[in-house]
């Protein structure tokens, strides 16, 4: 479970911005399971969750975060000394009841600093330091593996992921963290293909799943009461007709089955997000309340069904496994009372009993108001970003910083500009640009 995030020097975050997800009003001061950030376009509120990206993807070393012997990081470039300055990550994380604390620092040409630090019985232990290429392992982690896994880490790599990477036990726990249990959904086709592919595997392979699938389409009132998924097959036949492109392809149902039909000397390779769009467009059909019976195709869905289609498989999963749940710009193309409702199966501890944390960027201020008397986003699970004007950089701070009382309008108050987060802007400028 996610405690805390904190990012220095990256994109748009120039000072050091912290997401803090313990609990204000709970006096067990646990862990929120949903954060909810505001702000303006271009505010910065989206950095927040791509530094996390960063991190996932230099940890779990992929993404292509180091390529080339270069660290593709991007820190604040409005000012020349944050622009030759290290990016640092840190996360607090509470896995199997103990805590941890990991970072790191890295400039374009190496990892500058890292460290973990777990916290058994309440007290400090460092596990290991690191300053350049020079290493201090605490008495629970030295040993000869861990100085071999170190003269093999490479200047612009990680030590965590070289360890994970050599089945290194004491750095599991964290970076299993990252690799298994951060997962974010974004609105590109790319990502929403893997989001749909893994609503598709859930619906077939899992009945259990496939009925939850089915129900949270059902009650999302979209008109459907049934998802059918057939087997899927791809049989690739030379083209007969001729054609001016050597490698290209056109795509047919014959008898059930998915015929690719290609011009060339051998078969295309049908990459995962192509073969997700055939199967889905192919494969799967929706059964409709009506009158009469009717099968729609994924493709004859609005495109907010779609939408809700594609996430219901990792919000399915994060539920069953405690996982942390990241998403950028939540409330595209869902309704905001849909959108309160999958909110809720994260706060509700009937719902998430394993404790899968939600945290979203949206632009939707009816999720500040009340639903039948109850918050929607509770006081302290809200945070916004603002842009200072003169720097160009972002500030995130939480809606508590404005000590809120309860039972208040906050959607009307952020709307009015009483906590910020929101842009400015100017009627005489727009007609100006037009008139």
């Amino acid at each position: 479970m996610l405690i805390n995030f904190r990012v220095a020097n990256f994109r748009s975050l120039k000072e050091p911005q912290e997401l803090d997800l313990r609990s204000v009003y709970r006096k067990n001061g646990s862990a929120l399971t949903v954060s909810a950030i505001y702000g303006a376009n271009g505010s910065g509120k989206s950095n927040m969750l791509l530094a996390l990206h960063f991190m996932h993807d230099a940890v779990t070393d992929q993404g292509g975060w180091n390529r080339n012997g270069k660290i593709h990081v991007q820190p604040f470039l409005l000012d020349d000394e944050a622009r030759e300055s290290p990016t640092s990550f840190a996360v607090e994380l509470i896995i199997d009841g103990i805590r941890y604390i990991y970072g790191f620092s890295v400039n374009k040409e190496r990892v500058v600093e890292e460290w973990l630090h777990s916290f058994p019985k309440k007290k400090k232990r460092v596990l290991f330091e690191r300053d350049n290429d020079e290493y201090y392992f605490g008495p629970s982690f030295a040993s000869a593996r861990a100085e071999v896994i170190k003269e093999i880490t490479p200047s612009n790599g990680l030590y965590i992921s070289t360890a994970a990477k050599a089945n290194d036990e004491a750095s599991r726990a964290v970076f299993s963290w990252f690799s298994e249990r951060l997962w974010f959904a974004e609105d590109d086709e790319a990502n929403r293909s893997m989001q749909r592919a893994e609503t598709l595997r859930l619906l077939r392979t899992n009945a259990a799943n496939k009925e939850k699938i089915e129900k949270l389409l059902e009650a999302a009132d979209v008109g459907i009461s049934e998802a059918r998924i057939e087997e899927f097959e791809l049989e690739f036949r030379k083209d007969p007709e001729k054609g001016e492109f050597d490698g290209s392809f056109r795509v047919l149902v014959e008898d059930g089955k998915t015929v690719i039909l290609y011009r060339g000397s051998k078969p295309p390779e049908v990459d995962s997000y192509v073969r997700t769009f055939l199967e889905a467009n192919h494969s799967l059909t929706f059964k409709h309340r009506g009158k009469s019976e009717r099968h729609f195709s994924l493709e004859q869905e609005s495109r907010g069904t779609q939408t809700w289609f594609d996430i219901l498989g990792m919000l399915v999963r994060a539920l069953d496994e405690g996982s942390t749940l990241i998403v950028d710009e939540l409330d595209t193309s869902l309704h905001p009372l849909l959108l309160g409702q999958m909110i809720r199966l994260f706060q509700r501890q009937e719902t998430n009993p394993r404790g899968a944390q939600l945290i979203f960027t949206t632009h939707d201020a009816s999720l500040m108001g009340r639903n039948r008397g109850e918050e929607l986003l509770r006081r302290d699970e809200i945070w916004f970003t603002q842009k200072d004007p003169n720097v160009g950089s972002t500030e995130l701070y939480p809606l508590t910083d404005f000590k809120p009382r309860d039972g208040l309008n906050w959607e009307k108050r952020y709307l009015g500009g009483a906590v910020g987060g929101v842009p400015y802007i100017s009627e005489n400028l727009f007609d100006e640009a037009v008139s």
